[in-house]
């Protein structure tokens, strides 16, 4: 059987599977040419005719049905099916053969139709190995040429112009089919080149997508021993000069961080891989925070910035209010960049109110009295890298990808980014659909004292192998009496909870010996003094999805490099709040 494999390809299978599938579509014609036949030849032959063919579509229909969308049928099939599918022509063919020998010359007209069609119907297996075009077109191409010279008593000029069209008819086939067959070869190339083309450009998207995400760990690495000792020295006693500059570099700093989240973003966004929450969402609350956060901003230049919100726009939904905040965050630095007087207006409005549960439009929209921007370039700002002229980086920087993120974003959560007007000051339209939920409980007060632990009572733990982050952090902790012990890997982390006790731990990803994950793991297991200790991942990864990813492990928190010591001081006291009450609880228990 293996000999088959010459020529039954892979498209052989999608002809047995059609085969298999369409067997009504083929014998319901059967049956009608059978009534038809009646009249020429009688039931006796007409019915013999349709039981016979009767058995050989069912003969392929059994060699079919192991056939299956998507799985590479073995030789032996395709050899089995091919087999199969010749006693159908055969008596397709028989059928010419009889209605050429019955009596009238006009049934003879009727044996060449049939012929002709199983020739034309030939044509489907263009595509297909020349075994399956000769298994197809052998009998109906012999039987056009044999019966008109061999079988046919007429003579004369007319009788020889009759076969000898026969014969152009079958040369003729056989020409079109050799061009068909050549036409699909080069469309099959095509295809393959087209799939090759594809596989190529997933392959460099894949490549670009790892490209950015180790550029992200590498890089956020050496910014955390920047940014870190940035702010270590903007604590430290410094003349108002020196403040600024270190104030500087720390502004710098964090603009650098903002290209790379924004070109990390888009990466995903063009991978299809930005991922949603869905969490109870205070939109007037959120509004209005966005707007208290670029208030000074907005005092420093001169202008007004205000929030307008429609009393029927709902006030909690369910969306993700990162993304949401991102969006609006960008629309309203935008619009303070590139406005010099008059102010800024955040406007936030919804659809009406369908059916409970039924998802509303929430319309936010940003309008400020800045330059404007020309009709020209109103589809262009959404572009990629892309501004409205070379003056405005000049003037204003960026990257020219807030917008292209936006946009992004806005639709993936069913809306869309538009530029409403760009005469006289620019307005934005972001919208999002999302579904309005009832304000969901307050959470119960919590009974302890919320001013937080002592800080020079803590016995902090830290992994980590890079000698700068275990400067970094120890500078930002020593000043508030946190007492700091570091190791340099997993492997250490475990040996040092084994023999002291510590109020949490601080835990790198990537490491020699032991890595986080692995670290982490064996500590759940117990395997290194309290299970239940608070494990805080400090690391560089720190892509969208990454904090939920490290939270599903069972990390307590997740603090992306390079970390802001309000950010390291938040965490730890949070964890040390929650230790101090398990081991209060466990006491009193």
């Amino acid at each position: 059987m293996h000999r088959f494999a010459i020529w039954a390809d892979d498209r052989l299978d999608e002809v047995a599977l059609d085969t298999h599938r369409l067997l009504p579509s083929r014998l319901i014609p059967a049956a009608l040419t059978s009534v038809a036949v009646i009249f020429a030849v009688g039931a006796p032959f007409a019915l013999g005719w349709l039981a016979a063919l009767a058995w050989a579509e069912g003969l392929a229909r059994l060699a079919t049905r192991r056939f299956r969308p998507g799985v590479r049928a073995s030789p032996g099939l395709r050899a089995g099916f091919v087999l199969a599918a010749l006693p159908i022509n055969l008596i397709w063919s028989a059928l010419g053969a009889l209605l050429w020998f019955a009596p009238g010359p006009e049934l003879k007209m009727a044996a060449v139709a049939i012929w002709a069609g199983q020739i034309v119907y030939t044509q489907n297996f263009r595509h297909q190995p020349v075994a399956l075009l000769a298994v197809s077109a052998m009998a109906p191409m012999t039987s056009l040429i044999a019966f008109p010279l061999f079988f046919y008593d007429a003579h004369g000029v007319a009788a020889n112009v009759a076969r000898w069209s026969l014969i152009a008819v079958v040369l003729t086939a056989i020409n079109v089919m050799a061009a068909n067959r050549a036409a699909a070869n080069r469309l099959d190339a095509l295809t393959q080149n087209l799939r090759e083309e594809r596989e190529r450009a997933l392959e460099a998207n894949r490549a670009k997508s790892t490209f950015v995400a180790v550029t992200s760990h590498e890089l956020r690495t050496p910014m955390n021993g920047l940014l870190g000792m940035a702010h270590a020295l903007d604590r430290s006693n410094l003349d108002d000069a020196q403040r600024r500059h270190v104030r500087l570099m720390i502004k710098s700093g964090d603009s650098l961080m903002q290209v790379l989240n924004d070109v990390l973003d888009l990466s995903k966004i063009e991978a299809g891989r930005v991922d949603l929450d869905q969490a109870a969402v205070n939109l007037h609350d959120l509004v209005h925070a966005a707007g208290d956060a670029w208030r000074d901003a907005a005092a420093a230049k001169g202008l007004e910035l205000r929030t307008e919100i429609d009393p029927s726009a709902p006030a909690w939904i369910l969306a993700d209010p990162q993304r949401i905040r991102q969006v609006l965050m960008n629309l309203i630095s935008n619009g303070l960049k590139f406005t010099s007087q008059g102010g800024l207006t955040i406007q936030l409005s919804a659809s009406e109110p369908g059916l409970a549960d039924e998802a509303r439009e929430v319309r936010l929209r940003v309008v400020d009295t800045g330059a404007g921007i020309d009709a020209q370039v109103h589809d262009r700002i959404f572009e990629s890298f892309t501004q409205a002229d070379n003056a405005v980086s000049r003037s204003h920087g960026g990257t020219g990808l807030g917008l292209t993120i936006s946009r992004a974003l806005a639709r993936q959560m069913g809306g869309d980014l538009v530029l409403e007007s760009g005469v006289g000051g620019a307005a934005f339209l972001f919208t999002l659909r999302a579904v309005p939920i009832a304000a969901p409980a307050a959470p119960p007060e919590a009974a302890e004292d919320q001013d937080g632990p002592d800080l020079g009572a803590l016995r902090i733990l830290m992994a980590e192998d890079n000698a700068i982050n275990q400067v970094v952090v120890r500078t930002m902790l020593e000043a508030t009496g946190v007492v700091l012990t570091i190791v340099d890997d997993g492997q250490a982390a475990l040996d040092a909870l084994k023999v002291e006790t510590f109020d949490a731990v601080l835990m790198n990803i990537n490491m020699p010996v032991m890595d986080g994950m692995t670290a982490l793991a064996a500590i759940r297991a117990g395997q290194g003094g309290d299970p239940a200790i608070p494990v805080i991942a400090l690391t560089a990864s720190a892509m969208s999805g990454d904090r939920e990813r490290f939270l599903a492990m069972g990390f307590d928190d997740h603090l992306g490099k390079p970390v802001r010591p309000i950010d390291l001081l938040s965490s730890i006291c949070a964890a040390a709040r929650d230790e101090t009450g398990r081991r209060t609880e466990a006491a009193r228990s």
